[in-house]
Formats: C-alpha cells, structure tokens, sequence
C-alpha cells in the first residue's frame, strides 16, 4: 500500500511539475507573441513612414522641377528682351555714325 501511495505522490509531483514547465512556456509565448506583434506594428509605421517621406520627397523634386523651368523661361525671355535691346542700340550707333558723316 506505501508504494502505491509513493507511486501516486511521485505521479502528482511530476504532473504539478509538467503542468508548471507548460504554464510557464505558455507564458513565454505570449510575451514572445506580445513583442512579435509589437515589432511588426513598428514596421508597418516604419514603412508608411517612408512612404510618405518618399511622397514628400517627390512632391519637392517636383516644385524645384517647376521653379526651375519657370526660372529658364524667364532667363530666355530676359534674353530675348537683352538681345533685342542690343539690336535696337546698334541701330542707334550705326544711325548717330552715318548722321555724323553728313
């Protein structure tokens, strides 16, 4: 009869103890599930992030795009104007020359 009840005791202790190891690693995986959603939020904000850096950073190529096709176009217009200018003032010089000839 002792050993039955030895057998028991030892039967009771090893399933206290297993249910203790099955508790804890359940623990454990639900901190590891815990951290693992945690850090897949973080890439998810890490990526939208991006992407809007990415919208942000296109947004600004394209304004620097328009200011500076917006600039050459002045830049050919105060060209145009410079030449035409130009034109007009040697047209005066080759007048005031043959004026001063007569």
């Amino acid at each position: 009869m002792q050993i039955g009840f030895d057998a028991l005791v030892s039967l009771l202790s090893a399933l206290i103890g297993a249910l203790t190891v099955w508790y804890s690693l359940k623990n454990k995986v639900s901190i590891q599930q815990v951290v693992l959603d945690n850090l897949s939020k973080d890439m998810e904000e890490i990526k939208a992030n991006k992407k809007e850096a990415q919208i942000t950073l296109h947004k600004r190529i394209d304004i620097l795009k328009d200011q500076v096709e917006e600039n050459r176009s002045k830049n050919d217009a105060s060209i145009s104007e410079l030449k035409t200018e130009m034109g007009q003032m040697e047209l005066r010089i080759i007048q005031a020359i043959h004026a001063s000839k007569k």
